[in-house]
């Protein structure tokens, strides 16, 4: 029978204990390996804690009687109670022993990335020949997404969000992997091998830069209302400059300042359609990456200014 990989109370329960018995027999006659640096957790002092502790002793001794079911339910509750490194070592090692690897093998890694800087090398080599045992029966998934936050989900089971830790442990089989953000998703399928370790890349388009969208829709539509505005002076001067005597000096003058007025509508018609088309072909385009629209969408969008001397806009049309 194996032996565990540690048979005494949690680490974060034995903050107090200075010296400690180098070895107790267990009931194979086996060694219980012992803990070198127990200061290198935190004290728990909580009901919590006293619980877990008491469920680990449990499952010390479900597993010297060679009974792991049980033990895995008593590590399994302490780990439910409070994670540390040695209940998760124990408890993916007795995993192993009921034939659950891909759950062995999340716990063997965390362990191994908590394992404490005083601990024996004998008990971490002891937990990567364990995890390389687990992994021989599952897939590892390197998972990738270009965007932060997104879900990342497989076989429909949210498993976290980006950017996730380096290996994802998987049953062999089948497996979907989606990614989801902000109404934007995107998926691959993939058949996992016992033993194999592969790398995924999951590419999201981000969606419409909100801020952008908005400034852009101000500024183009102050240019509009600008153009509307000088186009209205522009107008009114026009009909000043009509009831002024011809020839005369007021009346030069008040045309002159109908043109610069009808110059200056006009390019604020222009700015401000150049600004509004612009953000409209961004906030569609990159729309429709995030949620693929319909292939009789929208194509193309123009916006051209409209100055005759009987009134002054913006044409706006598109194509489909």
């Amino acid at each position: 029978m194996r032996k565990p990989f540690l048979k005494y109370a949690p680490l974060f329960l034995l903050c107090s204990v200075v010296v400690l018995a180098p070895g107790v027999a267990t009931a194979t006659g086996k060694a219980r390996l012992t803990p070198t640096s127990p200061t290198d957790a935190p004290a728990a002092t909580s009901t919590e804690g006293e619980r877990a502790a008491q469920l680990y002793r449990e499952g010390n001794r479900f597993y010297d009687e060679a009974r792991f079911v049980e033990a895995e339910a008593r590590y399994q509750a302490a780990w439910d109670l409070q994670q540390s490194f040695d209940v998760a070592g124990n408890l993916g090692n007795v995993e192993l022993e009921v034939n659950q690897p891909r759950e062995a093998a999340e716990h063997l890694l965390y362990a191994l990335n908590t394992f404490p800087l005083g601990e024996k090398e004998e008990k971490k080599r002891f937990l990567e020949q364990r995890l390389a045992e687990a992994k021989a029966h599952v897939g590892t998934l390197r998972i990738r997404v270009n965007v932060d936050d997104a879900a990342v989900l497989i076989d429909g089971k949210l498993i976290g969000h980006s950017p996730l830790e380096a290996q994802v442990f998987v049953d062999p089989g089948k497996r979907t992997i989606e990614a989801r953000r902000s109404g934007a998703r995107t998926s691959t399928s993939l058949l996992v091998a016992r033993g194999s370790d592969q790398s995924i890349a999951l590419s999201l388009d981000a969606g419409s830069n909100l801020p952008l969208v908005v400034a852009g829709g101000a500024v183009g539509l102050l240019g509009v209302a600008s153009g509307v505005t000088f186009a209205i002076l522009s107008t009114a001067k026009g009909k000043s400059a009509a009831a002024e005597p011809s020839p005369s000096q007021q009346r030069s003058d008040r045309r002159d300042t109908q043109t610069t007025l009808a110059n200056v509508s006009f390019w604020s018609f222009i700015g401000g359609g150049v600004v509004l088309a612009g953000t409209a072909v961004y906030a569609l385009s990159t729309s429709s990456r995030a949620l693929p629209a319909p292939r009789t969408g929208l194509t193309r969008i123009h916006a051209v200014p409209l100055v005759t001397a009987d009134a002054k806009g913006l044409l706006v049309g598109a194509s489909f």
